[in-house]
């Protein structure tokens, strides 16, 4: 691959500018089609779905312990614990 310095996408991105074509900053669906966006009903099911998928949110606290822990310089890193945790979740 022969590195020239030129940006290979200039060309593509004139282009978008002279035809008017929205940048990479998208609008909202609304304003992009010129129509309010569709309204979409969720069963229980899914919205149940959802949130057995959502992250957990962090424990502040248990966040500012393992920081302080680290920065004082006693967190201790358990390789076997680690690696037993690891085969548990496979199991």
């Amino acid at each position: 691959m022969k590195i020239t310095g030129q940006n290979p996408y200039a060309k593509i991105e004139s282009t978008r500018e002279r035809k008017g074509a929205p940048s990479s900053e998208s609008a909202p669906a609304e304003r992009a089609v010129g129509r309010p966006a569709a309204e979409v009903e969720m069963s229980d099911a899914a919205r149940a779905t959802r949130e057995l998928r959502a992250p957990e949110r962090p424990d502040a606290e248990k966040v500012a312990r393992l920081k302080q822990a680290i920065l004082d310089g006693e967190f201790r890193i358990d390789p076997d614990r680690i690696a037993s945790a690891m085969l548990d979740e496979e199991r």
